[in-house]
């Protein structure tokens, strides 16, 4: 009745207002239906479903006074529910039931109120079913999903926890301590037979064939898992040994045939360990025969405290256990599991720190109870833990992650199982990502660990272990400043590995395919440099931004990303920084390293830091060698003091770890060092420790010689040091000496080898008896030897020489942590974008190399489009902090993928055409060019060489090859001439014979082009004018003043060769050099100079007449016409127009048209610009030598005969012929006035020019053999600079 009214109440809660009443008043029916072992399985499985409906529905108040009470036996029933099995499928919905229960327990409000008892045992239970492979998967699985549901909840609530006092915490911490790894069987059975009982827990039997005992599983086929219900242990209890089968496993689950006693898992004050039984059906009746029982136990491999058990306790006399009332028919009572009147208090840190050592055990691959399904489940649950709370902020929990986790995590990293690999970097990222500034050397080793994954030439190891290493990697260097953090608390650290410098280089090496085909592992290689760059590139733009921001705004504000976007990397102390200071001091200021000056050392202290630690790198190896050399070098640099500190030798001695232990041992103990080896001594800490403990805290920091008189003066400065630390405990001197001696030997009878071949090791009364009246005269204190022995029989102490396997394991292990406890572990967090630039200027040459091998060899449109990604990134990054040999690298790099410069001519279009990835490469090219054109320096060259090719290959758009003539009747020619003379002044007829010669030639060549080649040209035009270089030229104007002249000097360094260039390059790269000029007609001050030289050597070294002569005098004349209207540049323009009467007759007359219709357009726009009488004089002397074919004055002529000392002269050298009082030496150019003032005069003689005035007026010496030398181009070979002296011509460059 009790039950229907129940299940009635939770259907129709209307009928009755359970807020009022007691939850235990209305929770005991059902729970006593499933404490029942009378009831079957569908009874119990409804008993509840009505529980669980209760919880569900909220009809219990959470704020009732009774509702802790009630919420810990319901939680108590049913981790010890017991039920008459039926069948197996039956069985487990029951199972699942329960498993539904526990869950909903737990994750409603009204679960807050259990007890850290209680939470252990619900998570007990879920794991036993969890880990009984017996079982359906479904349900496992389903075990599996509930603990993960409540571990999430659990360390979501870990924040709200308060962590307890330790007083408090120890004695928690026995109640509730769990052992992950059972007992192997042999161990099982002896505590069975200190406590036989006969069985009293046994599950009811129904008809059915008889099962054998199970021996590798806890249920049998038709077996059906019950939940026990142990009865509660007294509070004075240390030990509880209980006869219920307890279903929380920690590690190993073993089955007994046996339901004699079993030791709890855990040691619980008021409530016992809960147990989860299995019955097997048999033919029993009812009444049960205890010898003929066969029951398998879902159990875990219990294991009581060793810390608080004695022999007593573990006499064949009954436990406390045996105390508790069981009925006949085995049901416990626990109502008395709760004291009257005490305060129930709810779970918190206790179980929680519980359950996750519990977790960490679960993990140890070295344990042999733990299976891989355990480990596995240990680690996913662990993944769930740490992605819920934030563990470092909880000191207990933090210590198991410093010391049994990471060990545990770094082991399994060895495994060959992939999929216990995978998850335990799943932990490791998470453990790092949030608490790498308390594992600074665990996070070192980890990073070690995935490099030798990575490289290690083993074929047994799979490929996809280096795939999943990779990629840890890629996921880590995406954290936001952990590279900036591996840099500066590694790299810039005197005593750890450069690991950013080595991964990158491993990274950039590995992304180069040996074979030359791409696998994954290229591409995670090329992923991770490329983290790098794309975390420096947001950087870079979120500054730009905020700068943006803040001009819009003029008003700097003290916002966290305006001051760190403000902040160039490059500089130490400023805005940037001190928001970081100001964030410090919301919370704990950090501990400073002792190698840093401040808590954000400057680049420019972090780079002495490296320096520094190259050469101790360098010192130490010598030192391994021979270490009086070490020493002296590391004094002549000045690391050490000269003479010799001892103090700080000793310091040295025990803080680098790099150091041989062999050679520390020889050095220290060398007799020459007394001094040294009392400073040695004296840097350790023995206060406190026992004599051995200290003895081989001594024996690992070096390798201990073997000669007896050495052994003894190093044992000798132990023992005193160890004596005045701990306040003379001996006799004296000699009794401590003898101790520490004996000790050694000791150690060495126990583990030597050879010595246990030869002698039965020694025992304690043999120990004992040889320290006989050593103290002294007296004995030593007897527990004292004892406990030495044994320390030393189960611990070696082992040199650091000798150690292999796992005990050098251990060893680096106890050193690694040693050194995180001192200041060596402060581990330092940097802002984002702090030291990008430090770190760029590591990582760009070896990322644009992988990007650069990457992008030529593979297919894939996604790869190709990533590696131009970060090209692009990288560009804009060497643009933002002005790093123009980046710029240009890139730029070289680009270009040399753009086909243009490799291919001929005649097949430039098609390869171009039909190349996806050249296109790619050329927009490329151009948009960095378009976009970032102020930092290009050398790259401007390259950018030409392209130009040129698509010039040749008639590739550029139309406006680029159409320049403005004054003759041509439209006013503009074409700069690719069909025919390609050597010069204009060959007769029409030979003119047109070459180029019907040409033409035909060509026509032969292209007769009939293929669809193919037709479609590659046309999509080669599409490509190129989407490249838009003609922005080159209408964006110059925007370009820095040193962009700018490196690109006019790219253009002007195209001159007619023998090999490279042609006359029609040289015309092209000319034309664009005036465009660009007059696109800068602003500043065309800054630049005249150098286009004036270029037009002046261009027109006056000419000999003979060519279509480069012609432009370059058009070119002269339309700069005078646009420039004349702006005053401050309009002087030097029409001085520079006597160039034109510097130019050989032949030649000049030759380009009479074009100088007079350039002329006349001159004096058409800007007679009234022209102010001076002498700018007048020049033009009236250009037109009457153009129109009437009058030489041009001598004066100007640089026509200079080879044996004339004097040679040709310059305007400014003429002009100081005539006034020579007048010339100033300040400026830089000549004014008119000057040169033809006095023209005309007859019988003045010019002076003869000496060195000193080639010196000062800036005349530069040629050869005279320029002038001479046939040549077979129109225009002259590169000069070749003469420097012998005074003879030869003289070329004023104008100035």
């Amino acid at each position: 009745m009790q039950f229907v009214f129940g299940q009635r109440a939770a259907r129709d809660p209307t009928n009755l207002v359970l807020s009022e009443i007691e939850p235990n008043v209305f929770l005991r029916p059902f729970l006593e239906v499933i404490r029942s072992e009378d009831t079957t399985g569908p009874i119990t499985g409804l008993a509840l479903t009505s529980v669980n409906k209760f919880l569900s529905y909220a009809l219990i108040d959470p704020s009732h006074e009774g509702t802790a009470e009630g919420m810990e036996n319901m939680a108590d029933a049913v981790t010890h529910a017991r039920f008459v099995g039926t069948d197996h499928a039956s069985d487990e919905v029951v199972l699942m039931k329960i498993l539904q229960v526990l869950r909903t327990l737990l994750l409603t409000p009204v679960g807050a109120h259990l007890t850290n008892e209680s939470v252990c045992e619900i998570m007990q239970s879920c794991f036993r079913i969890c880990f009984e492979m017996r079982l359906s998967e479904l349900l496992r699985k389903s075990a599996e999903h509930t603990l993960v549901d409540m571990v999430q909840l659990l360390f979501t609530r870990l924040p709200q926890f308060k962590e307890e006092p330790k007083s408090y915490m120890g004695t928690n911490m026995k109640k509730l301590k769990m052992r992950a790894g059972g007992m192997s069987e042999s161990s099982k059975w002896k505590k069975q037979k200190r406590s036989p009982r006969p069985p009293r827990h046994v599950t009811k039997v129904s008809p059915g064939p008889e099962q054998p005992a199970a021996s590798a599983s806890n249920t049998t086929g038709n077996g059906v898992t019950f939940i026990d219900a142990p009865s509660p242990s007294s509070s004075g209890s240390s030990e509880n040994v209980s006869s219920a089968v307890s279903p929380a496993t920690d590690s190993g689950l073993e089955l007994s045939s046996q339901t004699t006693s079993k030791e709890d898992l855990t040691d619980l004050d008021q409530v016992a360990s809960l147990g989860l039984n299995a019955g097997i059906p048999s033919c029993e009746n009812e009444s049960l025969k205890e010898g003929k029982i066969q029951s398998a136990s879902v159990e875990s491999i219990p294991e009581v405290l060793e810390e608080c058990t004695s022999v007593a306790e573990h006499s064949d006399s009954a436990s406390v256990h045996d105390m508790d009332y069981v009925n006949p028919r085995g049901v416990r009572f626990t109502q008395s599991s709760q004291k009257e009147g005490a305060a129930l208090v709810p779970y918190g840190l206790p179980c929680i720190r519980e359950l996750f050592r519990f977790l960490i055990s679960l993990t140890n691959p070295h344990d042999r109870h733990n299976s891989e399904v355990m480990i596995h489940m240990g680690l996913q649950l662990l993944t769930v833990a740490l992605e819920s709370a934030p563990i470092a902020n909880c000191q207990p929990l933090l210590g198991l992650v410093k010391e049994e986790l990471c060990r545990h995590l770094f082991q399994l990293l060895s495994v060959e199982r992939l999929n216990l690999y995978a998850t335990s970097l799943r932990v490791c990222f998470l453990l790092f990502e949030s608490m790498r500034e308390h594992l600074k050397f665990q996070l070192e080793m980890y990073v070690k660990k995935l490099m030798e994954i990575i490289t290690v030439e083993n074929p047994k190891m799979p490929y996809e272990m280096k795939e999943m290493a990779l990629e840890a990697i890629v996921q880590l260097w995406r954290i936001p400043s952990f590279v900036t953090e591996l840099y500066i608390n590694y790299d810039c650290d005197y005593y750890c590995a450069n690991l950013f410098e080595e991964l990158t280089k491993l990274l950039s090496k590995n992304a180069f395919p040996v074979s030359g085909q791409l696998y994954t592992v290229h591409l995670l290689s090329l992923e991770a440099l490329l983290t790098v760059i794309d975390s420096t590139e947001a950087h870079c733009q979120a500054k730009v931004l905020s700068n943006i921001h803040q001009q819009e705004k003029e008003v700097v504000k003290s916002s966290p990303e305006t001051m760190s976007s403000t902040k160039e990397t490059s500089n130490s102390k400023t805005p940037f920084f001190d928001f970081f200071y100001i964030k410090l001091t919301e919370k704990s200021i950090p501990r400073k390293p002792t190698r840093f000056s401040c808590i954000l050392p400057s680049p420019q202290e972090l780079m002495q830091i490296k320096k520094k630690k190259k050469l101790l790198i360098t010192g130490t190896e010598q030192f391994n060698q021979k270490p009086k050399k070490g020493i002296q070098f590391l004094q002549e640099k000045n690391l050490l003091a000269t003479p010799i500190d001892n103090n700080e030798v000793a310091r040295w001695l025990r803080e680098n770890p790099r150091l041989d232990k062999k050679m520390i041992g020889e050095f220290v103990s060398d007799r020459k060092n007394i001094d040294l080896l009392e400073s040695f001594v004296g840097t350790f800490s023995f206060q406190g420790l026992r004599l051995d403990e200290a003895l081989r805290l001594y024996l690992e920091a070096f390798r201990l010689p073997g000669e007896a008189p050495v052994i003894q003066r190093l044992l000798e400065a132990f023992t005193e040091h160890w004596r005045k630390s701990n306040g003379s405990p001996f006799a004296n001197s000699d009794a401590c000496f003898a101790l520490a001696y004996a000790v050694i030997m000791l150690n060495t009878d126990q583990h030597n080898h050879n010595v246990r071949k030869q002698n039965v090791p020694m025992t304690l009364e043999e120990f004992r008896k040889n320290l006989k009246g050593v103290n002294g005269g007296k004995d030593f204190e007897q527990d004292i030897l004892e406990d030495m022995y044994h320390a030393i029989k189960n611990d070696e102490i082992v040199m650091p020489e000798e150690q292999t396997g796992l005990v050098k394991e251990n060893y680096i292990w106890n050193v690694l942590l040693h050194r995180g406890a001192t200041d060596e572990g402060i581990f330092l967090h940097v802002p984002p974008g702090s030291y990008d630039h430090d770190l760029f200027t590591m990582t760009w040459g070896p990322t644009i190399a992988a990007l650069s091998y990457v992008f030529d060899k593979s297919l894939e449109e996604t790869i190709i489009q990533k590696a131009i990604s970060g090209f692009r990134k990288c560009a804009m990054i060497s643009a933002h902090y002005g790093l123009s040999d980046v710029f240009d690298n890139l730029i070289i790099s680009l270009c040399k993928f753009t086909a243009l410069s490799s291919e001929s001519i005649e097949n430039l279009p098609t390869v171009f055409g039909s190349n996806p990835k050249a296109h790619i490469a050329a927009k490329t090219v151009f948009h960095l060019a378009h976009r970032h054109g102020d930092i290009l320096r050398e790259g401007w060259k390259n950018i030409m060489e392209a130009m040129l090719q698509l010039f040749r290959a008639e590739l550029l758009p139309k406006a680029m090859v159409e320049v403005e003539d004054f003759v041509d009747p439209n006013g503009k020619i074409y700069l690719q001439r069909e025919e390609t003379p050597s010069n204009r002044g060959e007769s029409t007829v030979l003119s047109f014979v070459s180029w019907l010669t040409l033409s035909g030639t060509e026509q032969s060549g292209m007769r009939g082009p293929s669809t193919e080649t037709q479609e590659a040209k046309r999509t080669a035009l599409e490509c190129i004018k989407q490249c838009d270089p003609e922005k080159l030229i209408t964006e110059s104007k925007f370009l820095q003043l040193e962009s700018l002249q490196e690109l006019m000097k790219a253009l002007i360094s195209v001159t007619p060769d023998e090999e490279t260039y042609d006359e029609e390059d040289a015309a092209f790269c000319l034309e664009m050099l005036l465009r660009i000029v007059l696109e800068n007609r602003d500043r065309v001050t800054c630049v005249w100079q150098t286009v004036r030289d270029h037009l002046y050597h261009l027109c006056v070294h000419a000999v003979e007449f060519c279509f480069l002569v012609e432009r370059a005098v058009v070119g002269l004349l339309r700069l005078a016409i646009r420039l004349l209207r702006r005053e401050e540049i309009s002087a030097q323009v029409l001085l520079s127009l006597r160039i034109l009467l510097m130019m050989k007759p032949n030649v000049l007359s030759r380009v009479s048209h074009e100088v007079a219709y350039g002329l006349h357009e001159l004096l058409k726009t800007n007679a009234a610009n022209i102010h001076s009488g002498d700018d007048w004089y020049t033009l009236f002397t250009l037109l009457e030598c153009i129109g009437s074919g009058v030489k041009p004055p001598a004066a100007l002529q640089v026509t200079a005969r080879a044996d004339n000392d004097t040679g040709a002269q310059s305007d400014s050298e003429v002009s100081s012929s005539y006034h020579p009082s007048d010339m100033s030496l300040d400026r830089g150019y000549t004014s008119d006035s000057e040169v033809y003032a006095d023209h005309g005069k007859p019988g003045k003689m010019h002076r003869s020019v000496t060195d000193v005035d080639v010196m000062n007026s800036g005349w530069l010496v040629v050869s005279s053999q320029w002038a001479s030398a046939p040549r077979s181009r129109s225009l002259t070979s590169p000069i070749q600079w003469d420097g012998g002296g005074n003879r030869g011509k003289k070329v004023k460059l104008l100035g």
